[in-house]
């Protein structure tokens, strides 16, 4: 079988202060489950014993299984790339050992996990999609490497995803961009909940400003209007701020929020001119009658 590191065990725990401690409450539902295939599973080694990650695995609220799907080449040297057919620069990763290693990971689960391929051809990433996959039992990720996959190797998943228009050596690190996305939604990962309902993309907004002691430094101080403890105020602020920076930074999220906002305003407005044109009811009306009310006679 494929390499299935344990990769539970970690003492780091110094940047979880308002997360669960790992002692308390083993749920007893099954761990969140996530098969990673890579040519190197020694890159996740460290990563995954560190901060709400390395908690969460502790806790057994996330289980994380790397699969090294050279394992699964069978000629002499165990290569699982080729040179491109139609010819071209680099190599191209062959369908067999992915294939192959990927049945393997599917046959020994339970329950069949969505199986995303990572690749820069992919669909572009969102918080949508990682809020779609923490809702579920778990995810099969499939890194790349050289030129890409085998187009055969794509044919065997179910998606394939990119986190962002550029290049990078292989698919390991958008596993873990993935990984701590999709984790971090998961119940008792954050110690706050809280957070996760104000955080950056959660209306298609990105977050508004933050502020914390002292309150002035080098000349820059807090905006008053936090200070002053009025909370609809504060509120009001904070979209506004989260707004104007959406506006500024993300003209491709602004564009739709702005048009949902708009929508609904013309909805809103158009109740209320509903109301101001209704005539107000009669004690005679028979609408006002027990019977129509719903009432007993």
């Amino acid at each position: 079988t494929s390499d299935t590191s344990d990769t539970s065990d970690t003492s780091d725990t110094s940047d979880m202060s308002d997360a669960h401690d790992a002692s308390e409450e083993i749920g007893t539902a099954s761990p969140f489950v996530i098969d990673v295939l890579t040519l190197f599973p020694g890159l996740f080694d460290g990563w995954l014993g560190e901060s709400l990650l390395g908690k969460a695995i502790a806790a057994q609220r996330l289980e994380i299984a790397l699969h090294d799907f050279r394992a699964f080449a069978t000629n002499k040297h165990a290569t699982v790339d080729d040179t491109p057919y139609g010819g071209g620069a680099g190599m191209v990763l062959a369908a067999p050992p992915v294939v192959t290693c990927l049945e393997a990971v599917t046959a020994a689960r339970t329950v069949r996990l969505p199986r995303v391929l990572l690749s820069p051809a992919g669909r572009r990433f969102d918080q949508a999609t990682a809020l779609r996959w923490a809702a579920g039992p778990g995810l099969v990720l499939v890194c790349g490497r050289y030129e890409g996959f085998d187009a055969r190797a794509e044919d065997a998943v179910d998606e394939i995803v990119s986190i962002g228009d550029y290049v990078l050596n292989g698919g390991e690190v958008a596993a873990m961009a993935i990984i701590e996305a999709v984790a971090r939604l998961l119940p008792g990962v954050i110690g706050n909940t809280a957070s996760l309902d104000e955080e950056s993309l959660g209306e298609g907004l990105l977050e508004y400003p933050h502020y914390t002691r002292p309150r002035i430094f080098r000349d820059a101080a807090v905006p008053n209007v936090l200070l002053g403890g009025n909370h609809a105020a504060i509120a009001a602020w904070r979209r506004q701020m989260a707004e104007a920076r959406t506006q500024a930074q993300r003209p491709d999220l602004w564009a739709p929020y702005a048009a949902r906002k708009a929508a609904a305003e013309a909805e809103a407005a158009e109740r209320r001119a509903k109301r101001r044109k209704r005539p107000p009811a009669s004690r005679d009306d028979p609408a006002t009658d027990a019977g129509e009310l719903g009432e007993d006679a």
